[in-house]
């Protein structure tokens, strides 16, 4: 009977000694990475609103070195002047041919969303004439890449 209680008191502190894990951190990767519920109106909503921004942005007087690629807020923006354009035939070389013909031509070109595939949407954007990137470094339109999982992160 001594040789139970003996064994029944080891029991008891041997588990007394668990050692506590700190979960916070796991808690929060776990908040930050819950499957959202995403409509395509509500990504192509969100992909306006952000494209709608950049257009204002490069519009306005936005001083930068030119080049043709340019990094904003996770983005890639892409400038092209209409003459130097290439034909392609993906919907990316599609669309740099109808912004090419419509400038060429005079008509009115106004901004664009294409889905290029299921990863990655293009906005795109005629420059003002007065804009910095059009009066300076001769580029009349823009095209901004916007990753899908940037987009899903910010609704």
């Amino acid at each position: 009977m001594k040789a139970f209680y003996l064994l029944l008191s080891l029991c008891f502190l041997s588990c007394g000694k668990v050692k506590q894990i700190d979960t916070s951190d796991i808690k929060e990767i776990m908040r930050n990475s819950k499957v959202k519920r995403v409509t395509e109106k509500q990504l192509l909503e969100k992909v306006s609103e952000i494209g709608e921004g950049m257009s204002t942005q490069l519009n306005g007087d936005y001083r930068v070195e030119c080049q043709q690629v340019y990094a904003i807020d996770e983005h890639q923006v892409e400038l092209y002047n209409a003459s130097l354009v290439q034909p392609g035939t993906d919907v990316k070389g599609q669309l740099l041919e109808a912004y090419k013909y419509g400038i060429e031509n005079g008509q009115h070109v106004s901004a664009n969303i294409q889905k290029f595939n299921d990863t990655l949407y293009i906005y795109s954007f005629p420059l003002r004439k007065e804009a910095y990137l059009k009066a300076v470094c001769g580029n009349d339109f823009a095209l901004v890449m916007i990753s899908r999982a940037v987009v899903v992160k910010q609704l």
